[in-house]
Protein backbone atom coordinates (compact mmCIF):
# COMPACT_ATOMS: atom_id res chain seq x y z
CA UNK A 1 0.00 0.00 0.00
CA UNK A 2 1.19 3.70 -0.69
CA UNK A 3 2.50 5.86 2.22
CA UNK A 4 -0.12 9.26 2.25
CA UNK A 5 1.80 11.79 4.32
CA UNK A 6 3.64 14.72 4.15
CA UNK A 7 2.99 16.99 0.94
CA UNK A 8 5.14 19.19 -0.49
CA UNK A 9 5.31 22.66 -2.70
CA UNK A 10 6.47 23.60 -6.27
CA UNK A 11 4.47 23.15 -9.72
CA UNK A 12 4.92 24.89 -12.80
CA UNK A 13 2.72 23.25 -16.01
CA UNK A 14 0.65 23.88 -18.83
CA UNK A 15 -2.98 23.14 -18.61
CA UNK A 16 -5.76 21.97 -20.57
CA UNK A 17 -8.26 22.66 -23.14
CA UNK A 18 -11.46 21.22 -24.75
CA UNK A 19 -14.27 19.70 -22.86
CA UNK A 20 -15.97 16.00 -23.31
CA UNK A 21 -19.44 14.92 -22.28
CA UNK A 22 -20.27 11.99 -20.81
CA UNK A 23 -21.79 10.38 -17.64
CA UNK A 24 -20.31 11.37 -14.85
CA UNK A 25 -18.38 8.78 -12.92
CA UNK A 26 -18.39 8.64 -8.89
CA UNK A 27 -19.55 12.10 -9.20
CA UNK A 28 -21.23 12.27 -5.82
CA UNK A 29 -19.98 15.28 -3.18
CA UNK A 30 -17.74 14.12 -1.08
CA UNK A 31 -14.60 16.09 1.06
CA UNK A 32 -11.27 16.52 1.31
CA UNK A 33 -8.92 15.99 4.21
CA UNK A 34 -6.47 18.46 4.84
CA UNK A 35 -4.12 16.98 7.52
CA UNK A 36 -0.61 18.67 5.66
CA UNK A 37 2.88 19.53 6.79
CA UNK A 38 3.89 22.77 8.04
CA UNK A 39 4.04 25.48 5.68
CA UNK A 40 1.60 23.74 3.07
CA UNK A 41 -1.13 26.12 1.86
CA UNK A 42 -3.89 23.43 0.64
CA UNK A 43 -7.43 23.99 -0.69
CA UNK A 44 -9.83 22.17 0.95
CA UNK A 45 -12.99 21.87 -0.99
CA UNK A 46 -14.93 23.93 1.61
CA UNK A 47 -13.61 27.66 0.36
CA UNK A 48 -10.49 28.43 1.82
CA UNK A 49 -7.95 29.83 0.54
CA UNK A 50 -5.51 27.75 -1.09
CA UNK A 51 -3.60 29.87 -3.45
CA UNK A 52 0.19 29.46 -4.09
CA UNK A 53 2.45 31.73 -5.89
CA UNK A 54 5.29 29.97 -7.94
CA UNK A 55 7.14 31.13 -11.19
CA UNK A 56 8.20 27.45 -12.30
CA UNK A 57 8.49 23.69 -11.78
CA UNK A 58 10.91 22.79 -8.90
CA UNK A 59 11.93 19.01 -8.59
CA UNK A 60 13.25 18.79 -5.16
CA UNK A 61 14.56 15.50 -3.20
CA UNK A 62 14.19 14.57 0.31
CA UNK A 63 17.78 14.73 0.53
CA UNK A 64 17.77 18.57 0.36
CA UNK A 65 18.97 18.75 -2.93
CA UNK A 66 16.91 20.38 -6.23
CA UNK A 67 17.20 20.97 -9.85
CA UNK A 68 15.05 22.25 -12.62
CA UNK A 69 14.44 20.31 -15.73
CA UNK A 70 12.48 17.85 -14.04
CA UNK A 71 14.99 15.35 -12.34
CA UNK A 72 17.31 15.18 -9.25
CA UNK A 73 19.73 12.49 -8.83
CA UNK A 74 18.36 10.40 -5.74
CA UNK A 75 20.47 8.03 -3.92
CA UNK A 76 19.38 4.75 -2.09
CA UNK A 77 17.15 4.51 1.17
CA UNK A 78 18.13 0.94 1.80
CA UNK A 79 14.88 -0.23 0.80
CA UNK A 80 14.76 -3.03 -1.71
CA UNK A 81 12.25 -3.50 -4.64
CA UNK A 82 9.95 -5.93 -5.89
CA UNK A 83 13.08 -6.04 -8.44
CA UNK A 84 15.24 -6.99 -5.56
CA UNK A 85 17.30 -3.35 -6.35
CA UNK A 86 17.71 -0.39 -3.74
CA UNK A 87 14.75 2.27 -4.17
CA UNK A 88 15.76 5.60 -4.25
CA UNK A 89 15.02 8.57 -2.34
CA UNK A 90 11.66 10.14 -2.96
CA UNK A 91 11.81 13.09 -5.23
CA UNK A 92 9.03 15.70 -5.50
CA UNK A 93 7.79 15.29 -9.54
CA UNK A 94 5.04 17.11 -11.93
CA UNK A 95 3.03 15.27 -14.21
CA UNK A 96 1.32 17.54 -15.93
CA UNK A 97 -2.03 16.85 -17.35
CA UNK A 98 -3.69 17.32 -20.99
CA UNK A 99 -5.00 18.63 -23.42
CA UNK A 100 -3.93 22.14 -23.63
CA UNK A 101 -6.52 24.27 -21.83
CA UNK A 102 -8.23 26.08 -20.57
CA UNK A 103 -11.47 24.05 -20.51
CA UNK A 104 -15.08 25.85 -19.84
CA UNK A 105 -17.92 24.06 -17.70
CA UNK A 106 -21.19 25.80 -18.49
CA UNK A 107 -24.11 23.19 -17.54
CA UNK A 108 -27.33 23.20 -15.53
CA UNK A 109 -26.91 21.41 -12.13
CA UNK A 110 -27.14 17.97 -12.45
CA UNK A 111 -25.24 17.65 -15.99
CA UNK A 112 -23.55 14.82 -16.99
CA UNK A 113 -20.92 16.84 -18.95
CA UNK A 114 -17.16 16.78 -17.59
CA UNK A 115 -14.07 18.35 -18.17
CA UNK A 116 -11.82 15.76 -18.71
CA UNK A 117 -7.79 15.72 -18.47
CA UNK A 118 -5.06 13.27 -18.27
CA UNK A 119 -1.85 12.92 -16.90
CA UNK A 120 0.68 9.95 -18.34
CA UNK A 121 3.26 7.92 -17.06
CA UNK A 122 2.68 8.21 -13.68
CA UNK A 123 4.71 5.23 -11.54
CA UNK A 124 3.39 2.38 -9.62
CA UNK A 125 1.32 3.34 -6.64
CA UNK A 126 3.68 1.06 -4.01
CA UNK A 127 6.59 4.28 -4.94
CA UNK A 128 4.25 6.77 -4.13
CA UNK A 129 4.51 8.49 -0.76
CA UNK A 130 2.25 11.70 -1.68
CA UNK A 131 0.33 13.15 -4.02
CA UNK A 132 -2.21 16.35 -4.48
CA UNK A 133 -3.86 17.79 -7.59
CA UNK A 134 -3.02 20.98 -9.12
CA UNK A 135 -5.39 23.35 -11.17
CA UNK A 136 -6.23 26.85 -11.75
CA UNK A 137 -9.91 27.29 -11.76
CA UNK A 138 -11.35 30.45 -12.72
CA UNK A 139 -15.22 31.75 -11.30
CA UNK A 140 -15.02 29.18 -8.77
CA UNK A 141 -17.59 31.43 -6.45
CA UNK A 142 -19.69 29.54 -5.04
CA UNK A 143 -17.98 27.24 -1.68
CA UNK A 144 -19.38 23.76 -1.66
CA UNK A 145 -21.91 24.08 -4.68
CA UNK A 146 -19.34 25.00 -7.36
CA UNK A 147 -18.87 22.02 -8.97
CA UNK A 148 -17.14 18.13 -8.07
CA UNK A 149 -13.75 16.89 -8.74
CA UNK A 150 -13.24 12.60 -9.29
CA UNK A 151 -10.19 11.48 -10.46
CA UNK A 152 -9.87 7.56 -11.68
CA UNK A 153 -13.68 7.64 -11.24
CA UNK A 154 -13.05 7.74 -7.33
CA UNK A 155 -15.11 9.32 -4.75
CA UNK A 156 -16.05 13.09 -6.17
CA UNK A 157 -14.48 15.93 -4.04
CA UNK A 158 -16.34 19.44 -4.09
CA UNK A 159 -14.48 22.00 -6.17
CA UNK A 160 -12.80 24.52 -4.11
CA UNK A 161 -14.54 27.89 -4.23
CA UNK A 162 -14.78 30.99 -2.36
CA UNK A 163 -16.85 34.37 -3.31
CA UNK A 164 -13.66 35.99 -3.49
CA UNK A 165 -12.53 34.07 -6.33
CA UNK A 166 -15.79 35.60 -8.59
CA UNK A 167 -14.77 36.16 -12.28
CA UNK A 168 -10.78 35.68 -10.80
CA UNK A 169 -7.95 32.52 -11.45
CA UNK A 170 -7.35 30.94 -8.72
CA UNK A 171 -3.99 28.56 -8.01
CA UNK A 172 -5.50 25.73 -5.94
CA UNK A 173 -3.96 21.98 -4.42
CA UNK A 174 -6.12 19.53 -3.56
CA UNK A 175 -4.93 16.50 -1.58
CA UNK A 176 -5.63 13.03 -2.93
CA UNK A 177 -5.86 10.29 0.09
CA UNK A 178 -7.06 7.88 -2.10
CA UNK A 179 -3.60 8.34 -4.08
CA UNK A 180 -3.11 7.62 -8.00
CA UNK A 181 -2.68 5.07 -10.64
CA UNK A 182 0.45 3.89 -12.37
CA UNK A 183 0.25 4.57 -15.64
CA UNK A 184 -2.82 6.96 -17.22
CA UNK A 185 -4.49 8.84 -14.68
CA UNK A 186 -7.82 10.90 -15.25
CA UNK A 187 -8.94 14.14 -13.79
CA UNK A 188 -12.52 14.78 -14.48
CA UNK A 189 -14.40 18.06 -13.32
CA UNK A 190 -18.22 17.87 -13.33
CA UNK A 191 -21.02 19.85 -12.15
CA UNK A 192 -21.96 21.02 -8.68
CA UNK A 193 -25.04 21.59 -6.66
CA UNK A 194 -25.89 25.16 -7.14
CA UNK A 195 -29.78 25.81 -8.27
CA UNK A 196 -28.48 28.15 -10.89
CA UNK A 197 -26.17 25.73 -13.04
CA UNK A 198 -22.29 25.72 -13.20
CA UNK A 199 -19.90 28.10 -14.98
CA UNK A 200 -15.96 27.47 -14.25
CA UNK A 201 -12.93 27.15 -16.29
CA UNK A 202 -9.94 25.05 -15.47
CA UNK A 203 -6.25 24.98 -16.77
CA UNK A 204 -2.76 24.27 -15.68
CA UNK A 205 -3.90 20.70 -14.37
CA UNK A 206 -0.60 18.15 -12.62
CA UNK A 207 -0.53 15.73 -10.45
CA UNK A 208 2.66 16.31 -8.07
CA UNK A 209 3.93 13.16 -6.28
CA UNK A 210 6.76 12.30 -3.76
CA UNK A 211 7.98 9.12 -5.35
CA UNK A 212 10.65 6.93 -5.30
CA UNK A 213 11.48 6.97 -8.75
CA UNK A 214 15.41 7.58 -10.25
CA UNK A 215 13.65 10.58 -12.01
CA UNK A 216 10.83 12.45 -12.79
CA UNK A 217 9.90 13.30 -16.38
CA UNK A 218 11.24 16.40 -18.31
CA UNK A 219 8.94 19.54 -18.35
CA UNK A 220 8.42 21.35 -21.37
CA UNK A 221 9.60 25.16 -21.12
CA UNK A 222 7.49 27.83 -22.60
CA UNK A 223 8.97 30.65 -24.16
CA UNK A 224 10.59 33.28 -21.83
CA UNK A 225 8.04 35.48 -19.70
CA UNK A 226 8.41 38.13 -17.59
CA UNK A 227 8.41 37.32 -13.84
CA UNK A 228 8.53 39.69 -10.71
CA UNK A 229 9.27 38.48 -7.33
CA UNK A 230 8.61 40.90 -3.40
CA UNK A 231 9.85 41.67 -0.88
CA UNK A 232 7.79 39.29 0.90
CA UNK A 233 8.94 35.81 -0.85
CA UNK A 234 12.40 36.51 -0.72
CA UNK A 235 14.54 34.10 1.86
CA UNK A 236 16.06 36.19 4.50
CA UNK A 237 19.54 35.28 5.63
CA UNK A 238 20.06 36.98 9.38
CA UNK A 239 16.87 38.17 9.43
CA UNK A 240 16.55 39.72 12.64
CA UNK A 241 18.43 42.34 11.55
CA UNK A 242 15.79 43.11 8.62
CA UNK A 243 12.70 45.37 9.04
CA UNK A 244 10.07 44.60 6.35
CA UNK A 245 7.95 47.33 6.18
CA UNK A 246 4.57 47.07 4.70
CA UNK A 247 2.48 51.07 4.99
CA UNK A 248 4.80 52.46 2.46
CA UNK A 249 3.71 52.36 -1.10
CA UNK A 250 4.26 48.68 -2.24
CA UNK A 251 6.28 47.64 0.75
CA UNK A 252 9.42 47.05 1.22
CA UNK A 253 12.91 45.69 2.97
CA UNK A 254 16.00 47.27 4.78
CA UNK A 255 18.64 46.09 7.03
CA UNK A 256 18.56 48.41 10.12
CA UNK A 257 19.99 48.17 13.61
CA UNK A 258 18.22 51.06 15.54
CA UNK A 259 14.42 50.95 17.09
CA UNK A 260 12.45 50.09 14.28
CA UNK A 261 10.12 47.37 15.75
CA UNK A 262 7.32 49.70 15.62
CA UNK A 263 8.20 49.90 11.14
CA UNK A 264 8.36 45.66 11.01
CA UNK A 265 5.49 43.67 10.29
CA UNK A 266 7.21 40.36 10.01
CA UNK A 267 7.73 40.20 13.87
CA UNK A 268 10.93 38.99 13.46
CA UNK A 269 12.96 42.22 13.65
CA UNK A 270 15.78 41.80 16.70
CA UNK A 271 18.79 43.44 15.56
CA UNK A 272 22.24 42.31 16.34
CA UNK A 273 23.61 45.97 15.42
CA UNK A 274 25.34 44.60 12.32
CA UNK A 275 22.88 45.84 10.11
CA UNK A 276 24.36 42.27 7.67
CA UNK A 277 22.29 39.76 6.47
CA UNK A 278 21.01 38.51 2.89
CA UNK A 279 17.86 38.70 0.86
CA UNK A 280 17.61 36.00 -1.87
CA UNK A 281 15.30 36.27 -4.99
CA UNK A 282 14.67 32.64 -7.07
CA UNK A 283 13.42 32.43 -9.95
CA UNK A 284 13.32 28.78 -11.19
CA UNK A 285 12.64 27.44 -14.83
CA UNK A 286 13.34 29.58 -16.76
CA UNK A 287 13.99 29.33 -20.27
CA UNK A 288 16.95 30.30 -21.71
CA UNK A 289 16.98 34.44 -23.03
CA UNK A 290 19.00 37.33 -22.17
CA UNK A 291 16.71 39.35 -19.50
CA UNK A 292 16.54 42.40 -18.00
CA UNK A 293 16.60 43.03 -14.43
CA UNK A 294 15.19 45.70 -12.59
CA UNK A 295 14.96 46.49 -8.63
CA UNK A 296 12.24 48.72 -7.11
CA UNK A 297 13.85 49.91 -3.43
CA UNK A 298 13.54 52.45 -1.22
CA UNK A 299 16.10 55.08 -1.32
CA UNK A 300 17.07 57.59 1.48
CA UNK A 301 20.30 59.52 3.12
CA UNK A 302 20.96 57.01 5.04
CA UNK A 303 21.28 53.97 2.90
CA UNK A 304 24.77 52.08 1.77
CA UNK A 305 27.17 54.87 0.50
CA UNK A 306 29.24 51.94 -1.74
CA UNK A 307 25.55 50.78 -2.81
CA UNK A 308 23.52 48.27 -2.57
CA UNK A 309 25.49 44.82 -4.02
CA UNK A 310 22.85 42.88 -5.79
CA UNK A 311 24.12 39.30 -7.27
CA UNK A 312 22.55 38.43 -10.04
CA UNK A 313 23.46 34.18 -11.01
CA UNK A 314 26.81 34.90 -9.59
CA UNK A 315 27.53 38.64 -10.87
CA UNK A 316 27.22 41.37 -8.49
CA UNK A 317 26.87 44.69 -9.93
CA UNK A 318 26.29 47.93 -7.30
CA UNK A 319 23.05 49.97 -7.01
CA UNK A 320 23.12 53.42 -5.42
CA UNK A 321 20.54 54.09 -3.16
CA UNK A 322 21.04 57.58 -1.91
CA UNK A 323 19.02 59.75 -3.57
CA UNK A 324 14.78 59.55 -4.24
CA UNK A 325 12.57 57.79 -2.83
CA UNK A 326 10.76 54.56 -4.37
CA UNK A 327 12.61 54.08 -7.36
CA UNK A 328 13.17 51.62 -9.87
CA UNK A 329 16.61 50.80 -10.93
CA UNK A 330 18.05 48.69 -13.98
CA UNK A 331 20.42 46.03 -12.87
CA UNK A 332 21.32 45.44 -16.21
CA UNK A 333 20.84 42.43 -18.59
CA UNK A 334 22.50 39.23 -18.37
CA UNK A 335 21.76 35.78 -20.32
CA UNK A 336 19.78 33.10 -17.54
CA UNK A 337 18.22 29.76 -17.32
CA UNK A 338 16.87 27.35 -15.07
CA UNK A 339 16.98 28.27 -11.56
CA UNK A 340 18.81 31.71 -10.58
CA UNK A 341 19.08 33.28 -7.85
CA UNK A 342 19.19 37.14 -6.92
CA UNK A 343 20.71 37.93 -4.07
CA UNK A 344 20.99 41.69 -2.28
CA UNK A 345 24.50 40.79 0.00
CA UNK A 346 24.08 42.79 2.78
CA UNK A 347 26.90 40.58 4.20
CA UNK A 348 29.56 43.35 2.77
CA UNK A 349 29.30 46.37 4.80
CA UNK A 350 27.26 47.30 8.26
CA UNK A 351 25.27 49.61 6.25
CA UNK A 352 21.55 49.77 5.02
CA UNK A 353 20.50 48.35 1.67
CA UNK A 354 16.36 48.04 0.92
CA UNK A 355 14.48 46.06 -1.69
CA UNK A 356 10.84 45.85 -2.69
CA UNK A 357 10.99 43.31 -5.60
CA UNK A 358 13.37 41.93 -8.06
CA UNK A 359 11.92 41.64 -12.09
CA UNK A 360 12.99 39.89 -15.07
CA UNK A 361 11.68 40.85 -18.67
CA UNK A 362 13.28 38.99 -21.64
CA UNK A 363 14.94 41.22 -23.78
Amino acid sequence: MPRWASLSLSYLLTACAGADAGAPTGLSHGTVPTTLSAGDDVSSGTGTSGQIETTGAVVESTSGTSSTGGTTGPSSTGEVGSSGEPLPLAMKCTYPASPPGPLELKVAKGSGVQLKFTAVGLPDPSLVQSARLRFTSFDADHPGEEGVIAVNGGAAMDLPAALAWENLDHATAVLLPAGTIAGDNLIAFGAGSFVDGSFYRISQVALELEAQVEACPALPMGPPISVQIGYADAVYSKHHNWVLRCDYDEGYAFTAKGDQAMLDCSDQYAPDGTRRGTATFTFVDLPAANYKVSIKSRHSANRNPLGALFVVAGEGKRVPQLEGDMVVDVWGDKQLAGTVDVVLDSDMEGASDSVTWVRIDPV
